[in-house]
């Protein structure tokens, strides 16, 4: 049912759900890049810690960055409908470019090592959820 304005009202504890959602967000992120910076020995591009980049680039495009994109419906629900799209794409593309950088890292460390790719069962669940969000994307 809509509000007398033509807009849906929001929901009252939305504000407090989209807050935990953040909090959680960046406390993953958080946990990931202390954990690849004490346990794995940091990031770097040129050198064996660049497998460490895709754990990450992981974490902040297809679990953070999504999830946001996801949210801007929800939470600018009162704004002009373009500017909800807008921002929703432009989080999507950041999504998209750094969960790249993360698939660059591994099959380039994988190039350099001279080792194979895709040869477990987290390397081709990872295609396929990389090829799932490419898809969706075609069809909003």
């Amino acid at each position: 049912m809509e509000s007398p304005a033509g807009r849906a009202p929001t929901p009252g504890a939305l504000p407090y759900y989209v807050a935990f959602s953040q909090l959680l967000g960046l406390t993953v992120v958080a946990v990931t890049g202390a954990w690849l910076g004490v346990y794995r020995g940091g990031i770097a591009w040129e050198s064996a810690l660049q497998f460490n980049v895709h754990p990450l680039c992981m974490i902040i495009g297809l679990v953070f960055l999504q999830g946001d994109a996801l949210l801007v419906y929800r939470v600018f629900r009162n704004e002009a409908k373009r500017t909800t799209k807008v921002l929703h794409g432009v989080l999507h593309v950041f999504a998209f470019v750094i969960a790249l950088v993360g698939l660059v890292a591994v099959f380039d460390y994988h190039r350099k090592k001279g080792s194979a790719d895709l040869y477990s069962l987290h390397s081709w669940c990872g295609i396929l959820v990389f090829v799932l969000f490419l898809a969706q994307d075609q069809v909003q």
